[in-house]
């Protein structure tokens, strides 16, 4: 367990910095269709630099007019015209920050809905295969943690940036037209300030990333603790998963520390610089007006100006570090974005319309990324209107079979038809409109009833998801639910019970009516009295339709059409139920397990 801090140096020398150019300029594209609201926000940063140029030199002349009523001996009625114009810079100044703030706030609110909207589009365009790979924790920490830094980056950091950057280049005309020696000297502090920024940039570039990538973990293991704090418990590895949770924690305590770490050195750094200038200012401007060479008026605006300068400069520094932080984020995010599902859609892909059911698989081969092949040239054909039982051990590839049907996964070899036409030519959408699936997890969406059973056909009608509901025997529990079909079901269906949840997934392919069902492990978690009820109300929807049915429980596929064996990935037989039991074999193996006859 790291329990150590991390170095400037040990950053330094891990990670390649990517490019932060082409990852800025995406995110500026998102501002592109606010180009009238950016143009006027900009429009308000001018007004606010130049009024920011001009506060000190008013300020100059008015202790230039007081020192000089004060020699003279005169009214000092004359220094109620700059203290006047003082007063309005002030309004101005507030008046045009507020504009700024209001119009790039909202133009980045609007600019943020637009990237969030098409990182989640792009997440539900990934095939299955990306999310076996990723853990939905990473998943969260990039649509949440990532997009909140971009955000900081649209809404606000631009805008300073912005406003600090002119700030910095009206204030030196300002001090270049009031005095060019006091300006000169102001500049040499510039170098040094600009060789820090940039001994600095790229550490902080490095110390970001993996602080971003820390909270990713720790966020993938809250995830995963959450969701199996019941095994953890039943275990008793709730003492392990603390200790694992401590360890990633002292990660991503690190990482955050170091990036801390590189942000204190910044400000420490530019203070001793800037006093440094500042003083040298003071100095030079005092000796000026003391030789009679400037007046004191001058040195107080120059002062004034010095103070500006560099608190612009110190504090686009500081930004610079958050910019690195919201590029950090922005390059996740895209990097999420930019990456190509596993299945695509063939440019020319045909809308399929409504399938007749006829499925083939000819030669089909399957490989979980580089794993070992799980399906073995498949051979199988099934006629529209066709039940078909797929049995076999467990990780003999019948998950995988229905899988590939539903295009979740392309054949490493052989193809997939339906109706004559390869899947890969056609549309995603347009078939999948024709399946309907049973999973032995059901997952049901935070919401009411009637919305989950509706969620494959959204303009169904109550009385349509109430008939439903009844074929599929769910609506005698559903009416002893406290709002009936309006009952909100909980996040995943947790106020219901397993069974419950189960009924409703049948209910919802149901009223889909696909061409197509697919079962798997449809009823395992229903009651036995239960079980017997919904077979009578699955015999009836798959008497006009295809189905494809995964049972461990051989008594749920007495009645399929025909029953497919397969074994380490290959048919090892087919037939009727009582064919395969007379021929013996795997399936008659399995018969004798389960009813312990042969």
């Amino acid at each position: 367990m790291a329990r150590g801090g991390t170095s400037l140096a040990s950053i330094a020398g891990t990670e390649r910095p990517s490019a932060s150019w082409p990852t800025a300029r995406r995110l500026l594209d998102y501002l592109a269709p606010y180009r009238r609201s950016v143009a006027w926000a900009f429009a308000w940063i001018v007004v606010s630099a130049v009024n920011l140029a001009v506060a000190p030199a008013i300020t100059g002349i008015i202790v230039d007019t007081a020192v000089e009523a004060a020699a003279s001996g005169r009214d000092a009625g004359a220094l109620a015209a700059p203290v006047l114009a003082l007063l309005v810079s002030g309004v101005v100044g507030w008046y045009s920050q507020r504009m700024q703030i209001l119009t790039l706030g909202t133009v980045g609110q609007k600019a943020l809905f637009e990237l969030r909207e098409q990182v989640f589009g792009a997440v539900q365009r990934l095939s299955v295969a990306y999310f076996d790979r990723a853990g939905s924790g990473d998943l969260m920490s990039r649509l949440v943690n990532d997009v909140d830094t971009v955000n900081s980056f649209l809404a606000q950091g631009l805008r300073r940036v912005l406003a600090s950057s002119l700030g910095v280049i009206t204030t030196l005309i300002g001090m270049l037209l009031l005095d060019a020696r006091l300006a000169l000297a102001t500049l040499t502090a510039v170098p040094v300030m600009l060789g820090v920024t940039r001994l600095f940039g790229a550490v902080a570039r490095r110390a970001f990333r993996k602080r971003q990538e820390a909270i990713s973990d720790i966020s993938a293991t809250l995830a995963e603790g959450l969701a199996g704090i019941k095994v953890a418990q039943a275990y008793a590895r709730t003492g392990v998963n603390r200790t694992e949770f401590e360890s990633r924690n002292a990660l991503n305590r690190d990482a955050n520390i170091a990036a801390a770490t590189v942000s204190s050195a910044f400000s420490p750094a530019l203070a001793v610089i800037t006093s440094a200038a500042v003083a040298l200012v003071a100095g030079y401007g005092g000796w000026l007006a003391a030789t009679g060479a400037v007046s004191v008026g001058v040195v107080v605006a120059f002062f004034a100006y010095a103070r500006s300068f560099f608190s612009g400069i110190t504090q686009l520094s500081s930004l610079y570090a958050d910019t690195q932080s919201a590029l950090a984020g922005g390059e996740r995010v895209f990097a999420l974005m930019d990456t190509e599902p596993a299945v695509r859609q063939a440019p020319d892909a045909i809308d399929p319309g409504r399938s007749s059911g006829r499925i083939a698989y000819e030669h089909v081969d399957f490989a979980y990324a580089d794993g070992p092949r799980v399906l073995d040239d498949i051979d199988l054909e099934i006629e529209p209107g066709e039940t078909v039982a797929i049995v076999g051990p467990t990780g003999a590839g019948k998950s995988t079979l229905v899988s590939l049907l539903a295009r979740f996964y392309d054949p490493t070899g052989g193809r997939v038809l339906a109706d004559g036409h390869d899947l890969r030519a056609l549309s995603l959408a347009g078939w999948r409109r024709n399946l309907g699936a049973v999973l032995q997890d059901p997952f049901l969406f935070s919401g009411s009833v009637a919305e989950n059973i509706r969620y494959g056909r959204l303009e169904a009608t109550d009385a349509e998801v109430r008939e439903a509901a009844g074929r599929a025997q769910a609506l005698e529990f559903i009416e002893k639910l406290p709002h009936g079909l309006d009952t909100n079901v909980g996040e995943r269906g947790s106020a219901l019970s397993g069974g419950q949840r189960q009924l409703l997934a049948i209910a919802r392919a149901i009223l889909a009516d696909p061409a197509v069902l697919i079962l798997d492990e449809a009823t395992s978690a229903v009651d036995t009295r239960t079980e017997l009820a919904i077979r009578s109300a699955l015999a009836e929807i798959m008497r006009d339709r295809t189905a494809l049915v995964i049972a461990h429980r051989l008594s749920t596929v007495r009645e399929a059409d025909r029953i497919v064996v397969i074994e380490d990935g290959r048919v090892t037989g087919q037939g009727t139920y009582d064919e395969l039991l007379e021929a013996g074999g795997l399936f008659a193996r399995l018969h004798e397990a389960q009813f312990g006859e042969a």
